[in-house]
């Protein structure tokens, strides 16, 4: 019961926290409901995150889908702000979470306003593979996680099971009308995802919980052995957030990004020989970039572990009234419409479950070991994307 009064909280804090993108020009938005691959088109942006052993990732970024957090990415990226950074948190079959200022889950003491909204769109999910800005109880600022569950994730299998359950009298009647009213606004949301997202998260995986909470912005298209390899990566505890739920998440051995490198696609220029050149936007200077802008490492009091919350497995079932237990844990969760992202303390972590039009809520409950971040609301936060 913990697990689904989790999700229907974190829903309600995306919806209040989320900005929902649509596209002014008129053209089709971009993301990553359909098929993404590498094409050379004008004005499109992609990154390579160069990760240290390992290799590389690239990612086709969504401009059209979440203005701010590419561009908030990209300029990060262009400024060095993330070389040297670390994964900090790992958990298998859920996500791969970086680019905390102090390697722990924070983002260092940074000024209110420099945090931005969570943007949702209806063409961008949390499917494998998906690059996403985490989410504090502020908004997202530097942290990032790239989705690593590749399981097939059956939402019809998990409405059924709920809807098969909410049914039994003899389950029903143990249930105060409150938690009632939770597991039917629970099933409601994940009833309102559409075929084709349902359809996509079957065939390739991802954690629909956490549509809404967060902010897709880009999809891998190439380097997803590097993906692999890292959630294989052994892990102990040392991420605050996980510890409290007993989930392991730090990697044993630092993982560290070395640089993130932007391509973007020009548009042609005409000439004797009309080519399509690929730039990287040129780095700032030190003179150009204004140092308020940049948060001042915190000190270790001032910071807070990354949360990850355990999600529920498609077999778990739901639980008595006596097994409800403080949904303040819980961040992260889906937006009417939207696509869900991390939640955090100060560490950025996954969202947790998707409603309205384009938001998918995770009736299987997220596979075993995944849960939403938790947000705090300490000066130096750690950023949490949650799990069931």
């Amino acid at each position: 019961m913990k697990r689904i009064f989790g999700r229907v909280a974190a829903v309600m804090t995306a919806a209040i926290m989320t900005l929902s993108v649509a596209s002014c020009s008129g053209e089709p938005v971009v993301g990553n409901l359909s098929d993404v691959k590498k094409e050379d088109n004008a004005n499109e942006i992609y990154a390579v995150i160069s990760v240290r052993d390992y290799g590389d990732i690239t990612a086709k970024l969504f401009p059209g889908a979440a203005p701010k957090a590419v561009e908030r990415f990209t300029e990060n990226a262009e400024l060095g702000y993330y070389d040297g950074t670390t994964i900090h948190r790992v958990i298998d079959q859920y996500i791969m979470q970086g680019g905390s200022l102090n390697g722990d889950g924070s983002d260092g003491n940074v000024p209110e306003s420099l945090y931005i909204p969570v943007e949702t769109s209806e063409v961008t999910f949390n499917f494998y593979g998906a690059l996403c800005l985490a989410a504090s109880k502020k908004g997202c600022y530097s942290q990032f996680y790239i989705v690593n569950n590749n399981q097939p994730q059956d939402i019809d299998a998990v409405i059924d099971k709920l809807t098969e359950q909410l049914g039994d009298e003899a389950f029903s009647s143990r249930l105060l009308e409150e938690d009632k009213k939770k597991y039917q606004d629970y099933l409601d949301n994940l009833k309102a995802i559409p075929a084709e997202v349902k359809e996509k998260y079957k065939r390739v995986g991802g954690c629909y919980e956490l549509d809404g909470t967060s902010t897709v912005f880009g999809q891998v298209i190439d380097g997803f052995s590097v993906i692999r390899a890292i959630a294989a990566t052994e892990v102990v505890s040392g991420n605050k957030a996980d510890d409290k739920i007993g989930k392991a998440s730090k990697p044993i051995e630092t993982i560290i990004i070395d640089h993130i490198e932007i391509i973007r696609i020009e548009p042609e220029v005409s000439t004797e020989e009309t080519t399509t050149k690929k730039a990287g936007k040129t780095k700032k200077t030190s003179d150009e970039v204004n140092a308020e802008t940049l948060p001042t490492l915190a000190s270790e009091d001032d910071t807070t572990a990354p949360a990850d919350d355990t999600a529920a497995s498609e077999g778990d079932t739901l639980a008595s009234s006596e097994d409800t237990t403080d949904d303040s844990e819980i961040t992260n969760s889906v937006t009417d419409g939207s696509s869900e992202a991390a939640s955090s303390d100060d560490t950025t972590e996954a969202p947790e479950e998707v409603s309205g039009t384009s938001a998918a809520v995770n009736t299987e409950a997220a596979p075993e070991g995944y849960t939403p971040a938790e947000n705090s609301s300490s000066e130096d936060e750690e950023v949490v994307v949650i799990n069931g």
